[in-house]
């Protein structure tokens, strides 16, 4: 097969830069918009929150279903580049709108927002991430792509955090309309995650039917049935889920915790914001040396390691006493693990596809590239009753003076908990995750003889 061309592998990325600077305001800030802007009482909006995520989480495995059983003439999957972008930037604006006094209708304006953009934008980002696996066959080529989502990912992230709070209140003092400037301001992210997608669309046209199994002239558009078999036969997909579960719980217990331990253990507040910039900076860097690493040593093993480095830095900030500065120094060290396997878990699903259309004659890779979405969201809803599960344990109360109770507990849920949650993620991932280079290349040459 032959070699993609340098812009396809070098900007596959860029899609996700776009996204992650239009999601974040999610992130990062919805919560606000509810209580503080649009002003809906806390029980309402706790009660949108919970219901919208549920709906986020059921709607992975349903953009998958969507992905395989669509076929626009621009390409199976890279059509959706050009398509959904827009759409669901349109529906994030209503997601960020107050369009009366009613809350009630507000709320369903916002839950209506949510909703149906979470399910076009689940779908436009499962055909992303599945370009990874149609366009090209080569496993370094699927490497180097997915390390350089990883730079671009993380480079989104760190815009957003210099630029996209601060933007949304700067925008709302200068126009006098904080909800306004809301709304304004998450507009101009949706054009510039729109902009970002149709880039990379216009520039993989030679690449829009490759990989695309066809019968007849037509694509093949397998059952459902079909699909969800796919998760039963395929060890090395189930493998990579738990892991992945288990990185993202542990991620977001970290994060979740973080300001608990920076007050109360740490006692150094103002110490948070560098922290969290100094973990995305890590991240950055992973990603930049992840692709060498791993065409040298394979995913797997590299994958193995690295999360061993961040149990390590866990560990150790967990049992021995540390100055803020060293604290941050092992973290930022430690994150590194973190930063590696998540500059790499594209190419490891690409990996199972394989796996699955060996195993069982049919490819289905627009519905098992959607999955690797499922391990975010489980770890999202997962995350907050953890959290609040350790700090009613240690007798949090806000502002409270910091007991050695509450410190342990602290600890405990800022370093332990993710640290065992990642070891039996890792447990598992290396017993059914058998997919190692000379594997992988076992079952291109069995399919290509197909």
């Amino acid at each position: 097969m032959e070699s993609l061309k340098k812009s396809v592998k070098y900007l596959y990325g860029l899609p996700a830069f776009g996204f992650q600077i239009f999601v974040n305001a999610e992130v990062f800030f919805l919560a606000a918009f509810l209580t503080d802007y649009v002003k809906l009482p806390i029980a309402l909006a706790s009660s949108l929150l919970l219901i919208t995520n549920i709906f986020d989480i059921i709607w992975v495995p349903t953009a998958g279903v969507i992905l395989e059983k669509s076929d626009m003439k621009w390409g199976k999957y890279r059509s959706w580049l050009l398509v959904g972008p827009p759409i669901a930037a349109i529906l994030y604006v209503m997601e960020f709108s107050k369009v009366s006094d009613n809350n009630t209708i507000n709320a369903i304006i916002i839950f209506i927002g949510f909703v149906v953009s979470h399910l076009v934008w689940n779908t436009y980002y499962a055909a992303h991430i599945a370009m990874n696996n149609s366009m090209t066959t080569i496993r370094e080529e699927r490497v180097v792509m997915s390390a350089n989502r990883g730079i671009f990912n993380s480079a989104g992230a760190l815009v957003f955090s210099y630029f996209g709070v601060s933007s949304i209140l700067s925008v709302g003092e200068a126009i006098g309309n904080p909800t306004m400037g809301a709304t304004l301001v998450v507009s101009v992210l949706g054009i510039i995650m729109t902009v970002c997608f149709w880039v990379y669309f216009i520039i993989t046209k030679p690449y829009a039917q490759t990989g695309v199994e066809k019968k007849d002239g037509a694509t093949v558009k397998p059952p459902i049935g079909e699909m969800l078999k796919q998760i039963i036969v395929n060890p090395p997909l189930i493998g990579l889920m738990l892991v992945e579960l288990g990185r993202y719980l542990g991620r977001f217990i970290i994060f979740g915790m973080a300001f608990y331990y920076f007050k109360y253990v740490l006692n150094d507040l103002g110490g948070l914001a560098l922290f969290m910039t100094g973990l995305t900076v890590a991240q950055i860097v992973a990603a930049a040396i992840a692709a060498p690493i791993a065409n040298k040593f394979g995913e797997k093993y590299t994958y193995f390691v690295s999360m061993l480095l961040l149990v390590a830095g866990l560990l150790i900030v967990w049992a021995v006493p540390v100055t803020p500065t060293a604290f941050k120094m092992i973290m930022f060290v430690a994150y590194l693990g973190y930063g590696l396997p998540d500059s790499l878990n594209v190419a490891m699903y690409s990996a199972t596809v394989d796996y699955g259309e060996w195993k069982t004659g049919r490819n289905v890779r627009g519905f098992i590239m959607s999955l690797i979405s499922f391990p975010i969201k489980a770890a999202i809803f997962v995350r907050s009753i953890i959290i609040a599960a350790v700090l009613t344990a240690a007798g949090y109360i806000a502002d409270m003076e910091p007991t050695a109770e509450l410190v342990n507990g602290i600890k405990n849920g800022f370093a332990l908990y993710p640290a065992i949650i990642i070891i039996i993620g890792l447990v598992l991932m290396f017993a059914m995750y058998s997919l190692t280079p000379k594997k992988l290349q076992e079952i291109h040459e069995e399919l290509g003889h197909k």
